[in-house]
């Protein structure tokens, strides 16, 4: 049987997916380690919320402020 590549199968894509694997390994080890990682999207990622699809979200009020004026 032979191998039908997709567009998104080349080396440029396996690169970041081998990336996002070892950055999503690092988190889960310092939130075993009772660290506590806000990510790109200011949501916090706790043991307590590690699993759940739906994270708690912080809003960076200050930082808000400062940008507006």
């Amino acid at each position: 049987m032979k191998h039908e590549h997709n567009a998104f199968e080349n080396q440029i894509f396996h690169h970041f997916r081998e990336r996002a694997k070892a950055i999503n390994k690092a988190i889960e080890l310092l939130v075993e380690h009772n660290y506590t990682v806000i990510d790109m999207e200011s949501q916090i990622i706790t043991k307590e919320t590690i699993k759940q699809q739906i994270k708690p979200t912080i809003t960076p009020t200050r930082y808000s402020k400062r940008n507006t004026e």
